[in-house]
Order: structure tokens, then C-alpha cells, then sequence
């Protein structure tokens, strides 16, 4: 049963039907949390779609869900795809991303890893992708160029990587700083090593 929830197409892989379901999530929580700020005769009242590791401290408290994911496992960064599910390439992940409409939150952190040979042979293609995803309406985006190795070797050997910094979700860390889970779940967010 599981092997079939994770065989399910993801939010993440620019699948319309799939997107849809994200879209219209956002849509509600984020339209009805402003429309609950204007009756409290606030102007303007949006949400902030960062978590600073709320997804790991939450999801450790969180039953397995339907999308395969495993009980009290990390959850999804921010509006990211799950760690893993994006299987369709940074393109597709960053076109899921636009389809979320920035006008009803004040803030979101759309998180994207690079594997960093890959990331400096092809730094004019990832330069037009992120002009691509800026013209669509993309939101800000917090790049992490990483070496995979390193940073498994890291949680093993923390003292040869005392400024290895990577990208959380809305700040920088020094990852052998972090909690043991909170660098699983950096580990398991795609790390792309093609276009």
C-alpha cells in the first residue's frame, strides 16, 4: 500500500491535477486568514509561508499521511515538495512553485539544492532557469550549492566542517550546528544534479 501512495504523482513535478490540489490548499488557508485579519479591522493581514524548522520539530509529532510519507518524519519545507518527491527536475519543481499566487502571503521561501559540480558547469542554464521562474511570478528563491558527500561526512565527522553554512528554510546555518534531524531533512530535499 505504501509503494503505491509513493508512486502517486506529487506536487512538485509541474502535474496540473496535482498542483491543483496545492493551489487550492494555499487559496483557502492563505484568502481566509486574510479575510480574518480584515474583519479584525486590520488593512492588510497575509501569511508568511516560512517555516525555520517547523516542518521538522512538527513532523516528528505527525502520523504517517497519505502521500507515503512515514509517521513522526519530517514534513514538507515551507511550500517545497516533500524531500524526494520532486522526481521531474528543478524545472518542473520551480513551475509547481509559480502556480501558488503571491498576492494573498507576504513572504515565502521556495527552497532549491544543487549539487555544486553540477551547479558550476551549468551555471548559465540554472541562470535562465531562475530568470524563467522570476518571470513567471516566482517568489524569492534560497539557493544551497552543497556536495552531497560533504555533508553526509559532516554529520559523521562534524570537526572537519565547522563553516560548511546551508540553507534551511528562511535562514543559514551552520549545518554541523544543527539538530540531527534537522540535517536528515536537509539531506533527504532533492539535490539536483541536471536541468
Amino acid at each position: 500500500m505504501r509503494k503505491d501512495m509513493l508512486d502517486c504523482a506529487k506536487y512538485g513535478n509541474d502535474i496540473d491535477e496535482v498542483d491543483d490540489i496545492a493551489v487550492e490548499c494555499y487559496n483557502r488557508v492563505s484568502q481566509g486568514i486574510r479575510k480574518k485579519g480584515i474583519e479584525k479591522g486590520l488593512h492588510y493581514y497575509g501569511i508568511v509561508i516560512i517555516n525555520n524548522e517547523a516542518n521538522t520539530k512538527w513532523g516528528l509529532k505527525t502520523s504517517a499521511s497519505a502521500d507515503g510519507r512515514k509517521n513522526l518524519v519530517y514534513l514538507n519545507p515551507s511550500n517545497n515538495p516533500q524531500g524526494g518527491a520532486d522526481k521531474n527536475g528543478p524545472t518542473a519543481m520551480l513551475n509547481s512553485l509559480v502556480k501558488l499566487p503571491v498576492k494573498f502571503h507576504v513572504g515565502a521561501v521556495q527552497n532549491i539544492k544543487f549539487q555544486k559540480s553540477f551547479f558550476n558547469e551549468n551555471r548559465q542554464i540554472i541562470k535562465s532557469l531562475f530568470k524563467t521562474y522570476f518571470k513567471k511570478g516566482g517568489c524569492q528563491l534560497m539557493v544551497t550549492v552543497v556536495d552531497r558527500n560533504a555533508l553526509e561526512d559532516a554529520m559523521v565527522h562534524p570537526e572537519k566542517y565547522p563553516d560548511l553554512i546551508v540553507r534551511v528554510s528562511g535562514f543559514s546555518a551552520v549545518f554541523v550546528n544543527l539538530r540531527k534531524e534537522t540535517q536528515e531533512e536537509l539531506l533527504s530535499r532533492t539535490l539536483y544534479d541536471s536541468v
